[in-house]
């Protein structure tokens, strides 16, 4: 699961951003300040799992991707719509990727197949790039 510490180091880094939010979307700044709790929560939580994969403990990973999940479907999604369309649209794909891949996840055991492994490292690359875009945007907005 490959993508998944390229997302634990994407998350580790942050969004970078800083400054007031652009004229174009003046609330930006207010909103990230409310929603950054979930980034930070899930870079844990995406920590959590690749120390759960070293370590081959199945349990560890269900758990952590419940936690990415809950981190992303349930607080960041609290926080949607944002102010910039551009954004918003970015955040729904990165929540509707990390769902899916989070569900593989937490439904492997030990009759999973590498062809189920492969699928929830798709996923999850999916909602990578997603985040990337996030990323820009936010670093864009904030600047």
């Amino acid at each position: 699961m490959g993508a998944i510490v390229a997302a634990v180091a994407l998350f580790a880094a942050g969004t970078g951003a800083t400054g007031t939010a652009s004229a174009a979307y003046p609330g930006v700044a207010e909103w990230y300040a409310q929603a950054q709790e979930h980034f930070t929560n899930t870079a844990k939580a995406m920590q959590a799992v690749v120390d759960a994969i070293k370590a081959n403990d199945i349990d560890a990973l269900r758990s952590a991707c419940s936690a990415v999940h809950d981190e992303q479907t349930v607080g960041l999604q609290a926080h949607l719509p944002t102010p910039d369309p551009a954004l918003t649209a970015a955040l729904q794909s990165e929540i509707r990727d990390f769902h899916t891949a989070t569900h593989i996840c937490m439904s492997l055991g030990p009759n999973s197949s590498p062809a189920d492994l492969d699928q929830a490292d798709s996923f999850t690359q999916q909602a990578i790039d997603d985040l990337k875009t996030v990323n820009d945007i936010l670093v864009e907005d904030l600047s």
